[in-house]
């Protein structure tokens, strides 16, 4: 049976090493005992810098222990992955400048891309992944039009986080270094924030020094641009990343700085939509979730667990909304059935999105494996099912 989960990736990868469990814990700068139970699957490794530090005592990827992409279980998940290697093919073709005629009329591309949005925003891979190859493609011959060239930034955009999401990092970086030239012969400071916001999400973990350098000096670069209001969002966004980028690296008064200063942006521009990034009050309060649930503070939740999320017409952020939560509560010794019934929620939002995040997925495995007879019951199992996380 292939590893489910990460634990039993870490003991594959630490016997592949011919190392001990007290080795690798001196390594990695745990203890023996939870090294163990990481393995036994008893808790969950949902953190991305305790991923980090496991991963580069082993000598591996974060994905290595993550196992993305994963197998297609669904026919939505089937469908998406399908359509990989015409993506790629589309995106190398970008990257080389492939001089490609497209016959479809400029006309025509503006609803085109309204409803790669929609699929987007609903989280529909299964739908998006398959237009974008061709898409892209037509977007890039029509590029010489302002027009175009903006949909082409977003669309490359869209194709970054759709590749994240699958699990496919290298096409997720291709995309991303193709929104930024593409947003740089542009040449709008929103556009080209943008592209700088979405390359950030695409460094992997072991980059996380660069990473960390990176958003700063982003944000340095683009805040002399941020009176425009578009560029502001964007500011905003990147003080959000900013921010969970100091609390992966465990740096709590950090984190909560640059969360100030976004929530500040946030509460002087209200609810606000550029390029698809649903900026405002509500995504900055979402974000203050991931955080807590990163820098393992559950308990500090109180008014986020009332946050009306459809003021965002986004599946993602309300999934994320649910999942960051449950995440927190399940932080609460004896809330397991509460970060359950969270789970399901964001699960029947955006069904594709949540089965495919690692730490989800790490949340409901560890849940599962921590049961004993009735312990969450038939729907947690039902959900572990689903994801893949049962032994």
């Amino acid at each position: 049976m292939d590893p489910e989960y990460i634990g039993q990736r870490v003991r594959h990868w630490r016997l592949k090493r011919g190392v001990s469990q007290r080795t690798l814990a001196e390594l990695a700068g745990f203890t023996q005992g939870y090294i163990s139970q990481i393995e036994a699957g008893t808790v969950s490794v949902d953190k991305r810098s305790t991923q980090a530090s496991i991963a580069q005592a082993l000598q591996v990827s974060v994905a290595d222990l993550t196992g993305q992409p994963y197998d297609p279980r669904t026919i939505e998940h089937s469908a998406a992955t399908a359509a990989i290697p015409r993506l790629r093919a589309a995106l190398l073709s970008l990257s080389l400048d492939a001089q490609a005629e497209s016959v479809a009329p400029v006309g025509g591309l503006q609803l085109r891309v309204n409803e790669a949005q929609a699929m987007h925003n609903a989280c529909r891979y299964d739908q998006l992944v398959p237009v974008l190859p061709e898409l892209l493609l037509d977007l890039y011959a029509h590029r010489a039009s302002a027009d175009a060239g903006a949909m082409l930034v977003w669309i490359t955009y869209a194709t970054t986080f759709a590749a994240k999401y699958l699990g496919y990092d290298d096409l997720a970086i291709l995309a991303a270094q193709q929104c930024r030239a593409s947003a740089g012969e542009l040449g709008d400071d929103a556009w080209r924030a943008v592209a700088e916001f979405a390359l950030l999400h695409t460094l992997p973990h072991e980059a996380s020094a660069l990473t960390s350098q990176r958003v700063i000096a982003v944000i340095e670069h683009f805040e002399p641009a941020s009176a425009d209001r578009r560029v502001r969002q964007v500011y905003g966004m990147l003080h959000l990343t900013a921010a969970m980028r100091a609390a992966v690296a465990g740096q709590s008064t950090e984190a909560i700085a640059h969360l100030g200063v976004a929530e500040g942006a946030a509460a002087s521009m209200g609810e606000s939509n550029f390029s698809q990034l649903w900026f405002g009050p509500t995504n900055a309060a979402i974000w203050r979730l991931g955080i807590y649930a990163e820098l393992r503070e559950g308990t500090r939740v109180r008014d986020e667990g009332r946050i009306d999320v459809t003021n965002l017409r986004s599946y993602n952020r309300q999934a994320t909304y649910y999942a960051d939560l449950a995440r927190c509560i399940g932080q609460v010794r004896g809330r397991e059935e509460h970060a359950l019934s969270l789970l399901l929620r964001a699960e029947a939002i955006a069904p594709q999105r949540v089965r495919l995040s690692p730490a989800v997925r790490e949340t409901v495995g560890a849940m599962m494996r921590r049961a004993r007879t009735s312990a969450g019951g038939a729907e947690l199992r039902k959900l572990a099912a689903r994801l893949g996380t049962l032994d």
